[in-house]
């Protein structure tokens, strides 16, 4: 397995729970401490070894490459993946396949979480599964879990409706993918979460890293404070 130098980033969403604040800026460029959300993404992919990065857009998307271009003044190459706005996440990556990468890092646009890659690469190799997924073990109560690991640290269920009981994981949206999972896809629009995510978990290809690191979602205005001063510590640190 050749390092993982690629990452590729959901990025095309409406943004809805967000708004007003996305009727005129795409979810990823909103500005926290006077810079776009996306860009510290980037810089922590950077500090993790990752010079490759695919951003699947959709909405607004124009704002987006204008602000990040190819990459360069960030040191490093970003290519572009645009789709529609009412395409789903699983035909988003789909429409990009010519562009990635054998093994590489997908994530969104709109959760931070303080990445090591190596630590997870590790993990990967170690479970030998098709996909890794970060998983969350949620100690503060602030959100359902969603996923249930097993012993041998694969997963085996994954609920979105955050239903069912006794799960011990919250799916934060940082996988480790083989390209080889994208066969066999539907034709029509589909979801990746709905569609492969149940996939991978059935041929028991996917793998889930615990981890105890919080992550911060952009998910509604009210977070928006709480992101600004985790990222002005992570500065300082």
């Amino acid at each position: 397995m050749q390092p993982i130098k690629q990452a590729v980033i959901l990025a095309g969403g409406l943004g809805t729970r967000l708004r007003p604040l996305t009727f005129t800026t795409p979810k990823p460029m909103v500005k926290i401490n006077d810079k776009p959300f996306l860009a510290y993404i980037l810089e922590l992919l950077k500090q993790n070894g990752i010079t490759q990065v695919v951003l699947l857009v959709g909405y607004l998307h124009d704002q987006i490459e204008a602000y990040f271009g190819n990459g360069k003044k960030f040191g490093m190459s970003i290519k572009y993946s645009y789709s529609p706005i009412e395409v789903d996440t699983g035909t988003r990556i789909k429409n990009a396949i010519a562009l990635l990468d054998q093994n590489f890092l997908l994530l969104y646009g709109d959760n931070y979480w303080p990445l090591h890659l190596a630590s997870l690469v590790d993990f990967y190799k170690k479970m030998k599964t098709k996909a890794s997924i970060v998983v969350y073990h949620n100690l503060d109560d602030g959100s359902k879990h969603n996923m249930l690991i097993d012993e041998k640290n694969l997963v085996r269920i994954y609920d979105k409706t955050r239903r069912v009981k006794n799960l011990n994981g919250l799916d934060i949206g940082f996988f480790l993918l083989d390209k080889s999972i994208l066969t066999n896809l539907p034709k029509d629009n589909f979801s990746f979460e709905e569609i492969m995510i149940p996939r991978l978990i059935q041929n028991q290809e996917l793998a889930g890293f615990m981890t105890h690191d919080k992550y911060y979602s952009l998910s509604n205005p009210s977070r928006i404070r709480l992101i600004e001063e985790y990222l002005k510590r992570e500065k300082l640190i």
